[in-house]
């Protein structure tokens, strides 16, 4: 299935035993993704100037559900991006095409030759670009050099692209971004992914216990995405419906469970400064610029205000002002 967006860019769903995609050829680059770090982008644009060079189409060859997910289903959430912020993301590095393969029991049942000589030539690669460490197939028993010894016979050639290390050397990873956020490090999360990192999804209705001590929140259960560390950050919200992000203005989230209150999940509970707008059912981008404190619980709601107000204020130190427009 082919979707178009508002953009030239397509978004395919295409798994093992549907048609070849027909496209003509492309250079791909082909990887979980997940966060679209500085890595990733590394990757990403190799295929993209390896396309522009041999006057090819470019794609990205993602995995959903995330092998991770499949093969771990009772794995505590872990997801840097979810499916629609990660093609925003992708389609920003200029790529014509995302095409999304289904991770399912047909998928991991195809070792690495069947996949080279079946499974790509079907998403009319012609060129494969992946970091040195990329594996695939059954028990994950291919790499770069399988795809250019199975390849030959197909036209597919493979390149391996070195991981991006930080200036301390070491290599940057989804793990190491997931790992800075659950310590509360949103700053150096944001400099291996080379942007914020953000909660998104749908707003949704809420005991509305915010507006009536003067703190309106939008509400944005977590689901699959990673918990970061819980507790009270500086924020700017985005809308992030079908156009492109809109900036809204800055405020300030408690991510967490709520302790002092009824405990209903993991939520991000954003409070937009200086605006009251209705947002339920929009979907929001909360993009985390800095941590301010750890969630803790409070003796009672009168407690709890004063901290949001001194919370609020902390956000609004740090936070750059909002240019108005005319």
């Amino acid at each position: 299935m082919v979707r178009q967006t508002d953009t030239p860019v397509k978004i395919i769903d295409w798994s093992v035993g549907d048609a070849p995609l027909g496209h003509g050829p492309v250079c791909a680059a082909i990887g979980n993704f997940d966060g679209v770090h500085k890595g990733h982008q590394q990757v990403v644009g190799a295929a993209v100037e390896a396309a522009k060079a041999r006057g090819l189409a470019s794609a990205v060859i993602t995995f959903d559900p995330h092998p991770r997910e499949f093969f771990r289903q009772d794995d505590a959430p872990f997801h840097l991006v979810d499916r629609v912020e990660k093609d925003w993301l992708l389609r920003g590095l200029g790529v014509d095409s995302i095409i999304h393969v289904t991770f399912d029991d047909n998928l991991r049942c195809t070792d690495a030759k069947g996949f080279v000589r079946s499974v790509l030539p079907n998403l009319g690669v012609q060129s494969l670009y992946a970091g040195t460490d990329f594996a695939f197939g059954k028990g994950r028993g291919g790499d770069i050099d399988s795809i250019n010894e199975f390849g030959g016979n197909v036209g597919i050639t493979a390149h391996a692209v070195p991981l991006l290390v930080d200036a301390n050397s070491v290599v940057i990873s989804s793990s190491r971004v997931r790992a800075a956020l659950q310590a509360g490090e949103s700053a150096q999360a944001a400099e291996m992914l080379g942007h914020d990192w953000a909660i998104t999804g749908e707003v949704v209705k809420g005991d509305q216990r915010g507006r009536t001590i003067g703190f309106p929140t939008a509400n944005i259960p977590l689901g699959n995405l990673l918990n970061p560390a819980f507790g009270v950050y500086a924020i700017q919200i985005f809308t992030h419906d079908d156009a492109a992000p809109a900036l809204l203005g800055n405020g300030v989230a408690n991510i967490g469970i709520r302790p002092t209150v009824k405990n209903r999940g993991v939520l991000c509970e954003a409070h937009l400064f200086d605006q009251d707008i209705d947002l339920y059912g929009r979907r929001l981008s909360v993009r985390l610029k800095s941590f301010l404190r750890a969630e803790r619980k409070f003796s009672g709601i009168d407690e709890l205000t004063t901290q949001i107000a001194q919370d609020a204020e902390a956000a609004r130190a740090i936070l750059p002002p909002i240019q108005k427009t005319a």
